[in-house]
């Protein structure tokens, strides 16, 4: 099941040619009810206009259409229990009824801040799935939100973490004092790989981005049979870690170069789904992936430089940096994940690599005016993890 925005919420029983129409308008979140399948929840575009979240085709009742509705309204169902579920606008909805109704169970939790769009709005909503009375929220305008006990107190647990639009909340599936948070610079212009982790309710704060290339993270799921086993949504694709964020490396092969907004994990048949902005939904069968590794060998080290001049009309010039032996491959790419260009490919020394790109695809083709993506890449002969960078590129005409 899946969002599709102005295509609504499709759901298939499996095959990619058996898609149908569950609810219309702009698709965003979703759900199917573990216990009872044939209940589906879903919604359009900022909170269904103040609707809610739908159940079948049917509209719950408690909403405020008065309230700040992200674009993409958060949800969420307690693992533990079906009949629990939270909606967020810019205050914490709960429903006990397994979505029929619901009451706000907080106040603001964002801040109300002059805006020509809606703004100030929870992001992401989660409730532990091994303390059930324990929620989380977070919001665009960086604010993340712990409660203990059910939404009758809430406490901020932001301090520490940049101030930046809050992706997801993740809860750990076998810690409970543990917490995840994903983070987006994108309205900054920023492309920093922002993945926290707490292991004290959010007190204090973890980078674990590594040796991530640098772009929004957008989700994250916690291997429940091996906890120290991370999966990780970007822009630029799914990596996952085996040593909690300390390595990094792409996961699985054959899906093009395309951001990734949401994951989904199945432990029983251990199938790991991906649904991405536009190309829709791609899946992974890790039952022959390793659940625990032992410690990995240091990976070589890469740097590449910012590309100049950036915008550009013509040609650019990079600095591609190398600590050590290694093969390299330094590959541009266009905004829909598209091959462009290869401007390096073989081995490398410890080095600096300069590049130039002219702006011609491979076959010698002028590209148009454009956003485009260098993606550097590196792997050491010594073994290790991969090391990857990514510079963003403006081309105009």
């Amino acid at each position: 099941m899946g969002g599709t925005q102005d295509n609504g919420t499709l759901i298939t029983p499996g095959s990619p040619t058996a898609w149908t129409l569950q609810l219309g308008g702009d698709g965003f979140q979703c759900l199917v009810d573990p216990v009872n399948p044939a209940l589906l929840f879903s919604e359009f575009q900022l909170g269904s206009y103040g609707a809610g979240l739908y159940r079948n085709a049917n509209p719950a009742t408690g909403f405020n259409s008065n309230d700040r509705y992200n674009w993409n309204t958060p949800i969420a169902m307690d693992p533990s229990n079906h009949n629990v579920l939270l909606v967020g606008s810019q205050r914490v909805y709960r429903s006990t009824d397994n979505g029929l109704s619901y009451a706000v169970i907080s106040g603001n939790l964002a801040s109300n801040p002059v805006s020509q769009l809606v703004f100030g709005t929870i992001t992401t909503l989660a409730i532990s799935p091994v303390s059930s009375s324990k929620y989380y929220a977070g919001t665009d305008d960086g604010h993340v939100w712990r409660t203990p006990n059910a939404g009758a107190n809430w406490i901020d647990i932001s301090a520490g973490l940049p101030v930046r639009y809050v992706t997801r909340v993740v809860a750990d599936p076998v810690q409970p004092s543990v917490v995840y948070v994903t983070l987006s610079g994108f309205g900054q212009d920023e492309h920093l790989a922002h993945v926290y982790r707490s292991d004290n309710d959010g007190l204090t704060w973890t980078s674990i981005a590594g040796n991530l290339p640098d772009a929004p993270a957008n989700d994250l799921i916690v291997d429940p049979a091996e906890p120290n086993t991370l999966m990780l949504a970007t822009d630029v694709g799914v990596y996952a870690s085996h040593n909690l964020g300390a390595a990094w490396e792409p996961l699985g092969t054959g899906m093009p170069l395309q951001t990734v907004f949401d994951l989904s994990f199945h432990p029983g048949s251990r199938t790991l789904v991906a649904a991405t902005h536009g190309r829709s939904q791609w899946k992974i069968d890790l039952t022959t992936w390793p659940t625990s590794t032992p410690p990995p060998a240091a990976g070589p080290r890469l740097a590449l430089s910012l590309p100049a001049p950036n915008p550009s009309r013509g040609s650019v010039t990079m600095q591609l940096d190398l600590g050590g032996a290694s093969d390299a491959e330094v590959v541009i790419y266009d905004a829909a994940g598209r091959h462009v260009r290869t401007l390096y490919s073989g081995a490398a020394g410890a080095s600096r690599i300069a590049l130039a790109w002219n702006g011609l695809d491979e076959r010698g083709r002028r590209t148009g005016a454009g956003v485009y993506f260098v993606r550097a890449l590196a792997r050491s002969s010594a073994g290790g993890g991969p090391a990857s960078s990514i510079r963003r590129l403006v081309r105009i005409d």
